[in-house]
């Protein structure tokens, strides 16, 4: 009997040796963003290669043993080396590999170059904002659309799943987040337990109509003033006004826009009904903005080719010239530049101003000088064509594009400055 029960122990113990080394060391590579590491190699201690991660950072060894020495490289990040454990067999190993500082003469590494913010394929990003809390997306997943709260390294702080009607993002002056559909508006909170923030909420609802009443037409706020603002004249025209907080509260004239060469050619053409009665119909609104920060008011008046700032209590302390826009034609008098995009980006980080040129689809940053006038290039976005819904915060520009074979608009990032 002993002998029997001595046999089936062997062979007991002779299976699970077996079963073990069958299902071998398994483990993955990832880089300091918890990103998996393709095409990684795993080497023995006198460099005999055992195996190459897949797509998903994973590999698997079948004739290693604990005691055994072995070390992950790749080109691109520090080689890192580990011993292996006989706990090992149960879990998976994990390399956290850095990425390298060597350059290669022969190879020129670009590391300014946009790359995926938020690396998930599988979802679309339909929409975007940023503020000082972080990166808020509307994003259309698989089986539901979701609003994702990211912080600045985009890993996802927390998800609220939403109805597919909700299309936009909108910021106000508060730098408040509100979600959009054809019907009504959500603004987004967030819960707090001993001031940390852990979860979002939506808090108020109103009907879009209300909410476009009551937004629409407010431009800025310091900690004085509201400054709205109201077209006219086919939108050639823009009055701004402001109120005092905490004041009165009628409205107070602020700055009067005008781009009188088209306001009078749509006026003439709509008078006189010379075949160009949807002229208008074609003709982009005038463009004029202004911006609050630091408790400054920032005018762009491309109209008058000048920029004013004001006061937190809405008087003009500077007047600056605007030229950028601007080249002398051959025939002496100066015209808009169309690759110009008509687009001025102010960074909420920092406070400063950007805007965009575009040539054949490729998007070249500028950097505005307020007191010149004039705008110095920082970033020409290569590679990407016709970007979209391009943000800037912290030095940073973020944008959304297309360009694998799910068509799902995906996040990017780069720096700018």
């Amino acid at each position: 009997m002993k002998i029997k029960l001595t046999l089936f122990f062997v062979l007991f113990c002779g299976i699970t040796m077996s079963a073990q080394n069958s299902s071998g060391i398994n483990g993955i590579c990832l880089d300091n963003r918890n990103k998996p590491i393709r095409n990684a190699g795993i080497y023995s201690i006198d460099s005999t290669i055992l195996a190459v991660t897949n797509r998903d950072g994973l590999f698997s060894l079948k004739n290693s043993k604990p005691g055994d020495t072995i070390y992950a490289s790749h080109l691109a990040f520090d080689n890192v080396t580990y011993i292996i454990d006989s706990l090992d067999i149960k879990k998976r190993i994990v390399f956290k590999m850095k990425p390298s500082q060597m350059s290669l003469p022969e190879v020129e590494i670009m590391g300014n170059v946009p790359h995926v913010a938020y690396d998930n394929k599988v979802v679309s990003v339909k929409d975007f904002e940023i503020n000082d809390k972080g990166i808020y997306l509307l994003a259309q997943r698989r089986r539901d659309n979701a609003i994702l709260h990211l912080n600045f390294t985009c890993d996802t702080l927390t998800a609220f799943k939403i109805s597919p009607d909700y299309y936009n993002i909108f910021k106000d002056v508060y730098g408040e987040m509100h979600i959009v559909s054809d019907k009504d508006v959500w603004q987004i909170g967030h819960k707090t337990l001993r001031g940390k923030v852990y979860d979002m909420e939506l808090l108020y609802h109103y009907p879009l109509t209300e909410f476009l009443s009551v937004f629409s037409n407010i431009a800025c706020v310091t900690d004085s003033v509201l400054v709205g603002g109201k077209y006219f004249f086919f939108d050639q025209e823009i009055y701004y006004y402001y109120f005092n907080i905490g004041g009165d509260q009628q409205p107070h004239e602020f700055h009067h826009c005008v781009n009188v060469e088209m306001r009078d050619l749509i006026y003439f053409s709509m008078k006189y009904h010379w075949g160009l009665g949807n002229l208008g119909l074609f003709i982009k609104p005038t463009y004029d903005p202004i911006f609050a920060y630091d408790n400054k008011l920032y005018l762009f008046s491309f109209d008058e080719d000048k920029t004013f700032v004001y006061n937190n209590l809405g008087e003009c302390i500077h007047e600056y010239p605007l030229t950028f826009h601007k080249y002398r034609h051959w025939r002496g008098d100066m015209r808009v530049i169309k690759k110009w995009k008509q687009k001025v980006i102010m960074d909420w980080a920092t406070g400063k101003f950007y805007t965009l040129f575009e040539d054949g689809g490729v998007t070249t940053i500028k950097r505005i000088n307020i007191e010149t006038g004039t705008a110095e290039t920082v970033y020409t976005i290569s590679g990407f064509a016709f970007v979209e819904n391009l943000r800037i915060y912290n030095g940073k520009a973020y944008f959304l594009y297309k360009n694998d074979n799910t068509r799902n608009s995906r996040l990017y990032e780069v720096s700018i400055e």
